[in-house]
């Protein structure tokens, strides 16, 4: 089972997924009024990519963040499926990405 887990740092907040004990993905993210903005995403796995963004846009909302936003350089397939969009820098309402349908397949 995964299981993500969030750690607020200093300056960002973490969002790490394991699988057991061994991580297999993280995110780090700011929050400044109602948005929120994704700094990095390091994970191989497109479906654990998606939840890691779930994870991290629920955290953000939950702390009254109505707008997430990703750099196009960072961004993947996984924040595409979210709704994400825009040129250089992609956002969506965080309550439209979160009440989307989860594209794992039923895994």
């Amino acid at each position: 089972m995964i299981r993500f887990i969030p750690f607020d740092r200093k300056e960002v907040t973490e969002i790490t997924a394991f699988d057991g004990d061994n991580p297999v993905g993280t995110c780090t993210f700011t929050t400044d009024g109602y948005f929120m903005t994704f700094r990095s995403v390091e994970c191989d796995d497109g479906i654990i990519t998606e939840g890691l963004a779930r994870s991290a846009m629920n955290y953000a909302a939950n702390r009254n963040a109505y707008i997430a936003k990703i750099s196009k350089d960072i961004s993947s397939s996984a924040f595409i499926r979210l709704g994400f969009s825009g040129d250089d820098v992609l956002s969506v309402e965080i309550p439209e990405a979160l009440a989307s349908g989860c594209s794992c397949g039923g895994i």
